[in-house]
């Protein structure tokens, strides 16, 4: 294949992720991951320092970015469904939840 086919194959992987966090499909989000980083070490492999090339990768990272921000949303929407808030950090820079159970407890 070649390095835009490549990147073509990696979008759509991208935007299937997308749809697979949207429905919390864990097994789907874990078969996404393993095929994405097939695709990634060939990408590395075929990548140079053309304008172009760095335009692509640009783009890439932009739709893995998205990504991450909307995992972390559906972590959150998760987490407020469940009834977790993150009440602090610790030494290693770990979320601290608690549950509304633990923090009525207290009071």
């Amino acid at each position: 294949m070649t390095f835009r086919e490549l990147a073509h194959e990696l979008h759509d992987l991208l935007a299937e992720e997308r749809k697979a966090i949207g429905k919390l499909d864990h097994e789907r989000l874990a078969w996404l991951a393993t095929q994405k980083q097939h695709v990634a070490a060939e990408l590395e492999r075929l990548k140079d320092a053309t304008p172009e090339c760095r335009d692509v990768l640009a783009a890439l990272q932009i739709d893995a970015r998205a990504n991450a921000m909307l995992a972390s949303a559906a972590a959150e929407a998760v987490r407020a469904l469940l009834g977790r808030e993150v009440t602090g950090y610790d030494k290693r820079a770990r979320r601290v939840t608690q549950s509304a159970g633990q923090a009525l407890m207290r009071l």
